[in-house]
């Protein structure tokens, strides 16, 4: 047994997986310390103000990324599998041209439809507007950042990215946090979090523009036609929609608690949140690196190496996720009160999400594996139906039972895609993704 789990522990996917999960753990430390510092020394309603730039920023990222920040991995894969890896550099700028025209059209948009009554009776605060405004004039950094972090892990800097992905990206606000402290003006605590992007999107971009001038160009028999609009958008637009899809999964819960309730029960449930996002970095640790694997063996059709792959992934999925969700249960009395004593009000709802968290991980590389094998469209269709039902839930849910109502929505609907798309993929390749 000790023989067989070193092996496994050899495999360069799973070292990969696991330093990225140390570097997770590291990001964590960094969240939560600012966390801890921003939660105690700010107003519950600057903290609930802070998640929803977090979450409209997450949407209408999304929007305009289209899922290029999952299509390079696979593009990365199908490149390699060719040995035409130098192509990846074109397929960059190409990407960042379609940013620029998708973010100015959003700018655009907005300003021609959207008032600033309109925008604050939506979302159900005075503030809104500004937020809006100033997250869609800079949004265009928020997607760079977003989409260089993957590159950065498409060109196998997996350290540079996680680094960008889950502590750096931190700094700026936490900055900002320190410098406001204690000032009458706290509410701008805002401005930092989203401007940051400026700086970080230049930072990953100097770093891109490094490894790019490393990159060996191509063998006269190993040339293959560059990658053209048409198939970065074929490719990238499903991933881009499921993508968006799960943001929004994780955003109308916010938004409909704001809007019956106040941005203090927003700052309660987005704490809840945050603690069972460390379950779900366990995921997400495993999953950014089998994936370009899962594509090149995909393209090679060595369909063992997949079923290998998954079954020995979805063990440390699930391993993982029971050992650190139990923790955060039994010791959630000791760690909430760390944030301040009325976030104590989130106990309940860190229980629900991580108890349906530890059970959805049981699951497995679901998405990835329907991403990275070509079929992005099964995946989208399965995740607009889970849209519509979280929608129905929220509404009916939370008005009655408040943020609880929000945790049971996104539980049946996590649960709902990744059972529905599990079923699919036994049926279709007979290959389990689920621990097995």
């Amino acid at each position: 047994m000790l023989k067989k789990g070193i092996e496994i522990l050899k495999k360069k996917e799973i070292k990969q997986s696991l330093v990225t999960l140390l570097l997770r753990v590291i990001g964590v430390v960094t969240l939560f310390v600012f966390t801890i510092f921003f939660n105690r020394n700010y107003p519950a309603s600057v903290v609930g103000d802070y998640e929803f730039t977090r979450m409209f920023l997450l949407v209408t990222g999304g929007i305009c990324i289209i899922g290029t920040d999952v299509s390079i991995l696979y593009f990365s894969g199908k490149l390699k599998s060719e040995d035409s890896f130098y192509l990846i550099k074109s397929l960059y700028y190409k990407v960042v041209s379609l940013f620029l025209l998708f973010c100015f059209f959003l700018f655009v948009f907005f300003y021609l439809f959207f008032s600033e009554s309109l925008i604050n009776s939506f979302f159900g605060s005075d503030n809104s507007y500004i937020i809006v405004k100033y997250s869609i004039i800079f949004l265009i950094f928020n997607v760079l950042t977003l989409f260089n972090t993957e590159v950065l892990r498409a060109l196998d800097q997996v350290v540079l990215s996680e680094l960008f992905r889950n502590t750096f990206k931190f700094f700026p606000i936490f900055f900002g946090a320190i410098i406001l402290y204690k000032s009458n003006n706290q509410g701008n605590i805002i401005n930092y979090y989203i401007i940051g992007f400026v700086l970080l999107s230049i930072i990953t971009f100097i770093f891109i523009l490094y490894f790019f001038s490393k990159l060996k160009k191509l063998n006269n028999n190993s040339i293959r036609r560059k990658i053209s609009y048409r198939e970065i958008i074929k490719y990238s637009l499903p991933m881009g929609i499921s993508s968006l899809i799960i943001y929004l999964l994780s955003t109308i819960d916010i938004i409909i608690i704001r809007n019956y309730f106040s941005s203090n029960e927003v700052a309660y449930y987005a704490l809840g949140v945050k603690l069972m996002a460390i379950l779900g970095m366990i995921i997400l640790s495993i999953n950014v690196n089998v994936s370009p694997k899962i594509s090149e063996l995909y393209q090679n059709k060595d369909y063992e190496g997949i079923k290998s792959l998954l079954k020995k992934s979805s063990w440390i999925i699930f391993g993982l996720n029971l050992f650190a969700g139990l923790v955060i249960i039994f010791s959630s009395d000791l760690v909430l009160p760390i944030f301040g004593e009325e976030y104590l009000n989130s106990k309940n709802v860190l229980i629900v999400l991580v108890l349906g968290q530890i059970l959805i991980s049981s699951f497995g590389s679901v998405a990835i594996y329907l991403n990275m094998t070509g079929r992005p469209d099964v995946f989208r269709g399965i995740l607009l139906i889970a849209v519509i039902i979280n929608l129905l839930l929220n509404y009916k849910l939370i008005p009655t039972y408040g943020i609880i109502g929000g945790a049971i929505s996104y539980i049946i609907t996590m649960l709902f895609w990744n059972i529905v798309a599990t079923i699919y993929i036994y049926k279709k390749d007979r290959v389990k993704t689920f621990i097995h």
